[in-house]
């Protein structure tokens, strides 16, 4: 009896769990005579970068401070996107064409979307943002493995995004490509990347002038990102919505008056770059749905006969201050002002959010910022959770979160341990310094038999660029906890901040304690 009773309790606690509802309802897509679709930008992917809209105080997401690689975050997504008449993601996609690593910062689209119960209700296609600081020397099998990548992973995904049958890949500096290989170089590059991917690629380049050679170099549309300063006066930072929307219709008579490329229209429901600029942030004032619905209708008029689409930048850049994606300040206004331009017939309907329902999506409990009142209560040391005793403020190189040790500590509870898959870790907060300050950078650290500790600070421009330098800090090995440290009279005029970062050699890694300190 007490085995068939045991039985039937978990049998009971299976059939709840089955009937538990899925955390995110159904979604209910419209559409209209018009592709419509969005950006994305995949830039959630560690509390840290929530930190600029923290600190401004907006926007705020509905959602809250999500994590973004989860994939009941992109079903919340897809769900208003697609109650809202947007058909397609473009993802921002990051790529080391140089080792063919699939960076961390794309966990949105590979963690997220692609995991999402929901993911079939939409269309979805890449952004390459090939942006890298310093001028590209791609070779031809650098771009076959980037076609091979696109392959194994993304272009013969059911829900990929195609016109005509190609599949669509957005390229954010269709110069470099010409540049580098030459305009008919470059066309028969992208041949070769179409039979190398097995399906026909249709590279959409970010850029409308000079369409004829675009053309000749193996593009097949137009398109842009945004066209943010448009009509904001010479020497000012700011300027009304009204006159980026008469900017933006100016801008599309230009790239479609002598086209010689489709061209997918773009749209911008604002701009305000305050979370990332602070007092150099661009702004664009008095943006209000109704105004972007204003310029909705107002694209129409340019919409390409053969692609028929258009496309908004974006779901949700928030330090960009351009997003569609619902906020505590106009909630589904911009989505609403979005369908009702490009899906007249659709009704209106309840839009249901986890807070009304109940639920929870997963967010960050902790935002690391850090001012000068810590900076001040650890002896000036500028390095945000020196001692690993909280979440967050360490990154991998890949930039997932770093491991942490709780069963060894050199102070505290806990150390960090970086191992060689990781290659290294790094902390989120580089500190500014000046020539002529005295710059002191430090570690504990102790290995296993055989490994290697580097402690080093990587070296950022005044942009917050990295420049691909570094000043070793020292190095060690031992099972013993040893300091690595150095003192510096900053000599480089170039670098403007320094960050502090430990690398593992030939086995594990522990960190504690460390700090970075300036005169």
């Amino acid at each position: 009896m007490l085995r068939r009773a045991v039985w039937l309790c978990a049998l009971g606690v299976l059939l709840a769990a089955a009937q538990e509802p899925y955390p995110v309802p159904e979604p209910r897509p419209v559409s209209g005579p018009i592709l419509v679709g969005s950006y994305y930008f995949p830039g959630h992917f560690n509390a840290a970068r929530w930190v600029p809209m923290a600190q401004a105080g907006f926007p705020f997401p509905l959602l809250g401070y999500y994590r973004d690689g989860e994939p009941v975050v992109s079903d919340w997504h897809i769900k208003w996107a697609v109650e809202h008449g947007i058909s397609f993601f473009v993802f921002d996609w990051y790529y080391d064409y140089k080792t063919g690593n699939v960076l961390q910062h794309n966990d949105a689209l590979d963690r997220g979307f692609l995991r999402a119960q929901y993911r079939g209700s939409m269309k979805f296609a890449i952004f390459w943002c090939n942006e890298e600081v310093w001028e590209p020397d791609y070779t031809e099998e650098q771009m076959l493995v980037l076609a091979r990548t696109l392959r194994d992973r993304y272009l013969t995904q059911p829900n990929y995004l195609t016109f005509g049958g190609k599949a669509a890949l957005f390229i954010s500096q269709p110069w470099r490509l010409t540049k580098r290989f030459g305009v008919q170089g470059c066309a028969e590059l992208w041949r070769k990347l179409s039979a190398e991917a097995g399906v026909e690629i249709l590279p959409i380049a970010l850029a409308h002038s000079d369409q004829e050679t675009l053309a000749q170099a193996g593009y097949g549309a137009v398109t842009a990102y945004n066209y943010a300063a448009v009509n904001v006066p010479e020497g000012q930072l700011s300027a009304p919505y009204d006159t980026m929307v008469t900017g933006y219709v100016d801008t599309w008579k230009q790239a479609t008056a002598a086209a010689k490329l489709p061209y997918i229209v773009p749209l911008s429901p604002g701009w305000d770059s305050t979370p990332w600029y602070g007092a150099r942030a661009m702004v664009r004032t008095d943006s209000r749905p109704e105004k972007f619905r204003a310029m909705c209708e107002a694209a129409k008029a340019y919409v390409d006969p053969q692609l028929k689409a258009v496309i908004a930048e974006c779901w949700n850049e928030f330090g960009e201050g351009s997003y569609l994606e619902p906020c505590t300040q106009y909630g589904f206004g911009y989505l609403d002002a979005l369908r009702d331009a490009f899906c007249p017939g659709s009704p209106h309907h309840v839009d249901l959010t986890p807070q009304a329902l109940g639920r929870t999506v997963p967010t960050y409990d902790e935002i690391p910022i850090f001012s000068d009142i810590d900076v001040a209560a650890q002896a000036g040391n500028r390095v945000y959770n020196p001692g690993f005793e909280r979440k967050w403020g360490w990154v991998t190189f890949a930039g997932g979160d770093a491991s942490l040790d709780g069963s060894v500590a050199r102070t505290g509870k806990r150390s960090a341990v970086v191992t060689t898959a990781d290659q290294g870790i790094k902390c989120l907060n580089a500190v500014t310094v000046k020539p002529g300050q005295k710059v002191e950078v430090w570690a504990w650290v102790r290995t296993e038999g055989g490994a290697k500790a580097v402690v080093n600070g990587a070296l950022f421009g005044p942009a917050g660029n990295w420049l691909r330098r570094y000043r070793l800090v020292g190095e060690a090995s031992g099972s013993a906890w040893q300091r690595v440290g150095q003192v510096f009279t900053w000599d480089d005029a170039e670098a403007a901040a320094i960050d502090l970062e430990v690398v593992a050699e030939g086995g594990r890694v522990w960190v504690d304690d460390v700090g970075i300190t300036r005169e």
